[in-house]
């Protein structure tokens, strides 16, 4: 959904409508045949305080959901860093041509990887840089598939074992870009916000700006920094790939230096 990739978008779409939620409850009062009997007050006060406190824990949830997957996405960067260097190291004691050719093939793919999960690449850009990273496994898999027929030792075996890692966290990687918070609560959470807005407004006697903005405002930045952790690719917090960027410009140096 729109909204959900772009937080700074579905604050503003939240805050207009839940300040019409809001309204609308206000008008709604003056329809109330009992809107100044005491007990009447205390019946809308109750709900709206029982509402509010679902919209509270529904948030919570949500918010708990969204650190979760981001501290997951920050965990995988990691990995995949030290993935792609094990097999970068391991390359040396390789024969011939896993020990000439794999070295590059491993610096194109970090590259590869800094532009599929980075937040500056545009999504044509993304989609060749996914194509290149695939057609870099294969190449790496089919050379040490045809070694390890070849020489079948164990220093070849861990070299495979992790280039195996290596491709299985790519597995990963994407899937943790997936996962994001169910569209149930989203819709739930919106429900929620728009009934206690509009219960909000029903319960006030008279118009108070302070008593309106605040709890909207709230609500509305709440909800948007939920879509703003768990979208993977805009936003304002985004996962740092300094990992995977520090390894790339290693390789990069590294390889110059052999080449001269």
């Amino acid at each position: 959904m729109y909204l959900l990739d772009h937080p700074i978008h579905l604050f503003v779409v939240a805050t207009i409508v839940l300040l019409l939620a809001h309204e609308i409850g206000f008008r709604l009062r003056v329809l109330a045949k009992d809107r100044d009997d005491k007990d009447w007050q205390k019946q809308v006060h109750d709900t709206r305080n029982q509402i509010a406190f679902l919209l509270s824990l529904l948030i919570g949830f949500a918010m708990s959901m969204a650190l979760s997957r981001f501290d997951e996405r920050k965990q995988l960067v990691v990995d995949e860093a030290n993935a792609i260097g094990t097999v970068y190291l391991r390359t040396a004691t390789q024969a011939e041509p896993v020990r000439s050719s794999a070295p590059a093939l491993l610096r194109d793919y970090a590259d590869a990887r800094l532009l599929i999960f980075g937040s500056k690449a545009q999504e044509p850009d993304r989609d060749s840089a996914a194509k290149r990273s695939r057609q870099i496994q294969d190449e790496l898999w089919s050379e040490v598939s045809t070694e390890a027929k070849q020489t079948p030792t164990p220093i070849v075996g861990l070299y495979e074992s992790s280039l195996n890692e290596m491709i299985d966290l790519d597995g990963k990687r994407v899937a943790a870009t997936i996962n994001r918070v169910p569209a149930d609560i989203w819709v739930l959470l919106a429900f929620l916000s728009i009934t206690t807005s509009l219960v909000v407004g029903y319960g006030q006697r008279r118009r108070a700006w302070m008593a309106t903005f605040v709890p909207v405002l709230m609500v509305a930045i709440a909800i948007s920094l939920i879509a703003d952790l768990d979208t993977p690719a805009s936003g304002f917090i985004q996962v740092n790939q300094q990992s995977v960027q520090s390894l790339s410009d290693d390789l990069h140096m590294q390889l110059s230096n052999t080449a001269h």
